[in-house]
């Protein structure tokens, strides 16, 4: 049986509208066997609010355990460690964070800085962030997406405070979204063999697809890519497009 792994945010849809000819994309491949990973680097939306919304547009029946996020990572990496944790992010993500029974905490009392989105960024908190990493605090990122497809363009993504960090202090931040080594290691850690990888992004959907070794299939109906499209395998407008090489 054949495994793939779709983006979501840009491939299946655009902030609240499902992208044309998904659903019936999505029934075929389903009606042919065929698993689907629901894949995204969204991390201001908990599983279980991803899978309302899956549920919701598509009227479908989604599995909660098929829906992998960089907070899915991150539990897999930290459940069993007691961290005091800052958090740069929403309300709903420093929620999700104590659920896991982490220890969410002044930046002063932190062990590890953990950036996410914020709906409006506070230039103020991230100048502090930097002076706290200058000085040894560890830090991490749930991923680096410079921006993010919506049915009205493109907006700032956790990628835009990262790169702020980044930049004025000549680091690299690790990263548990998908173009980081975590994101694709939990698949390969839980023995998950991915066929086919659909997704809008180069550097995040085809980095991850080529780190397991499966077939890429990159389509425009998300983001403006600025890395070369010609890393993925096949290249299409949208998901319905990828179906047939599915399914026939």
């Amino acid at each position: 049986m054949s495994i793939i792994a779709t983006d979501l945010d840009g491939t299946i849809f655009k902030g609240q509208t499902l992208i044309d000819g998904v659903k019936e994309g999505l029934l075929k491949i389903i009606n042919e066997g065929i698993e689907i990973y629901y894949t995204t680097n969204n991390s201001s939306q908990t599983p279980s609010e991803i899978k309302d919304k899956l549920e919701n547009l598509l009227q479908l029946d989604i599995d909660i355990s098929k829906i992998i996020t960089p907070l899915v990572i991150f539990q897999n990496l930290y459940s069993d460690d007691k961290l005091n944790i800052f958090i740069y992010g929403s309300e709903n993500l420093k929620k999700y964070i104590k659920n896991l029974n982490m220890n969410v905490t002044s930046l002063e009392n932190a062990e590890l800085v953990l950036i996410g989105r914020k709906e409006e960024n506070n230039f103020s908190e991230i100048n502090e962030i930097i002076k706290s990493v200058s000085i040894g605090k560890n830090i991490l990122s749930l991923n680096k997406d410079l921006t993010f497809p919506t049915e009205f363009g493109e907006k700032a993504g956790n990628g835009a405070v990262v790169k702020i960090i980044e930049d004025e202090l000549s680091i690299s931040i690790p990263t548990l979204g998908k173009s980081g080594n975590h994101y694709s290691s939990y698949f390969i850690q839980n023995r998950i063999t991915v066929n086919f990888v659909i997704g809008d992004r180069v550097d995040t959907d085809i980095i991850f697809g080529k780190n397991l070794n499966a077939k890429t299939f990159l389509v425009s109906s998300g983001i403006k890519n600025y890395l070369d499209v010609n890393i993925a395998d096949i290249q299409l407008n949208k998901f319905s497009d990828v179906v047939p090489f599915l399914t026939e």
